[in-house]
């Protein structure tokens, strides 16, 4: 049902003060202006073109009672007039199904949505617009290469679901205070993801699977987590971000190994987590005042190299078989250089070995991850930090004597065996950080590179 309130503009067609049909179905140039209240469903045709004009305040009476387009959706609000969409809790919103091109959402506003917008196989522009306290705001549930820009997305469940081929361009946004993710993106979707503003949700970016695409120029300030990475392989890119004040900037997890450059990492409790065979390349990074720099556990082996780290509490956590290669890298003013934990030992990897373990764990989840059979099977029990700077500590560390405790790295010459629950009596050798020769003087070209 639709009632005309103030002025309701209609192109080529009229239509009464109420219409008494189940459900209006557009299939010309219609116009709304004014308030319009919605009390049944709207669908947009594969003829109908809908204006809505700058102003309009669209009353939806129903929450089961979404608007679905097929045709064009042309809503166009402005700053100082932006359409506004005044909704029930719950409202399911608008559903773009293989619609005609050329919709765009200009300067609408869209709160307590069950799910705002959801886009298959539609590519609209979404620009200037404002989505809040919504379950989902925008989900491009297929085959989407929408264009999102200069939006704002405030304390929804979900701000941007990408799933299914789509591949948006995601350029200038904010995305704040979301209780699951700013941005998800899951089965086999791609899009660049630039220029956006994540700051105090529990998940700025998440991606699952691979993500061929590029993560660069964003800003991750406040979240607990800034960007997650699961089983990406070799993707995305991350260049150029900013990570600060989050709880873990840059998680790699299960076999995620994207390509880590030119990134700022300030101030994080953990700046960047390499974990369950997360083996990124980690290149010309500034990490600076964290609490831990790189933190590597569970037969994660990244390449880190050419980065600056200034003021960290602890440069280098290592442990459960990882084997980073650590090379040409300047550490300045670094409260402990690495520490090993428990795990960390190939002599234990030697006698009981746990691809075996790993792999009947996978069998009793039903996990069919074949990247498992890629777990390597020869350890060394040497953790090489060998050819980097250490600021002020590098003299010392140049003079230190063969065999010679320092306080500066924790390895086995702290804890010399360890013995593991449900493994048996027996004790195994922790593995040692070689540090050995090192570079007496700072790296050129370390950090970000403009």
């Amino acid at each position: 049902m639709l009632v005309r309130t103030f002025k309701l503009l209609v192109g080529l067609l009229f239509m009464p003060l109420m219409l008494q049909a189940q459900s209006l179905k557009i299939d010309q140039e219609t116009q709304w202006q004014g308030l319009v209240e919605v009390a049944d469903p709207v669908e947009v045709t594969v003829t109908g073109i809908l204006h809505i004009a700058a102003g309009t305040r669209i009353k939806i009476l129903n929450p089961a009672h979404s608007i679905t387009v097929q045709g064009q959706l042309l809503i166009e609000g402005t700053p100082q007039q932006p359409v506004i969409f005044d909704t029930v809790p719950g409202w399911q919103g608008i559903s773009f199904i293989e619609a005609a091109p050329g919709s765009r959402i200009v300067q609408a506003r869209f709160s307590d949505c069950a799910q705002a917008l959801g886009i298959i196989a539609t590519s609209p522009l979404i620009s200037g617009s404002r989505f809040s306290n919504c379950e989902a705001a925008v989900k491009l549930l297929r085959e989407s290469s929408a264009e999102i820009r200069d939006n704002q997305f405030e304390d929804n469940g979900l701000g941007l679901g990408i799933e299914m081929r789509s591949s948006p361009r995601v350029v200038g946004n904010n995305f704040k205070g979301h209780k699951k993710s700013g941005i998800t993106a899951s089965n086999n979707s791609r899009g660049l993801i630039e220029n956006n503003h994540f700051e105090k949700n529990e998940q700025g970016i998440g991606l699952l699977q691979q993500y061929p695409d590029k993560i660069r120029k964003n800003s991750f300030i406040e979240n607990r987590v800034g960007l997650y990475c699961y089983q990406t392989q070799n993707t995305p890119l991350v260049e150029d971000n900013i990570f600060r004040n989050n709880e873990y900037g840059l998680v790699n997890f299960s076999f995620s190994f994207p390509a880590v450059k030119n990134n700022r990492f300030i101030d994080n409790k953990t700046a960047l987590q390499n974990d369950q065979f997360g083996s990124a390349l980690v290149e010309n990074n500034l990490f600076e005042r964290n609490d831990t720099a790189i933190y590597n556990n569970r037969k994660s082996n990244p390449k880190i190299r050419m980065n600056e780290f200034l003021d960290n509490k602890l440069g280098l956590f290592v442990d459960y078989s990882s084997y980073p290669l650590v090379h040409h890298n300047n550490f300045e003013k670094t409260g402990e250089g690495a520490r090993l934990g428990i795990y960390q030992s190939a002599d234990w990897e030697k006698h009981s070995g746990s691809k075996q373990l790993v792999m009947k764990n996978a069998q009793k989840r039903g996990s069919k991850n074949a990247m498992l059979g890629q777990a390597p099977t020869k350890y060394t029990d040497i953790v090489d930090l060998t050819e980097n700077w250490w600021g002020e500590k590098t003299s010392k560390l140049n003079s230190a004597q063969a065999g010679q405790n320092l306080a500066f790295f924790y390895d086995r010459k702290d804890k010399p065996t360890v013995t593991y629950e449900g493994f048996g009596p027996d004790s195994y050798r922790l593995d040692e950080i070689r540090f050995l020769p090192l570079l007496t003087s700072p790296v050129i070209g370390t950090g970000p590179v403009q």
